[in-house]
């Protein structure tokens, strides 16, 4: 899903989301992924940056569940 689309468009695309994501185990592997982003993200903006490989190392997060 993009950034720039309006609520309906929102709204059309979540029961596809739904049906992809179908498990609580599909779920938070979405999250995870993201979540790492996010992180990499906010170490940047507080002007800490670190790299993703850095942050799955120190993190312990296998490549195949991160990447």
């Amino acid at each position: 899903m993009s950034g720039s689309l309006n609520a309906d468009e929102l709204d059309a695309e979540l029961p596809a989301w739904r049906g992809q994501h179908n498990t609580p185990e599909k779920v938070a592997a979405t999250h995870r992924k993201v979540l790492l982003d996010r992180v990499v993200q906010s170490m940047a903006f507080e002007s800490q940056p670190i790299s993703m490989e850095r942050l799955k190392t120190l993190t312990g997060i296998p490549k195949a569940k991160a990447t």
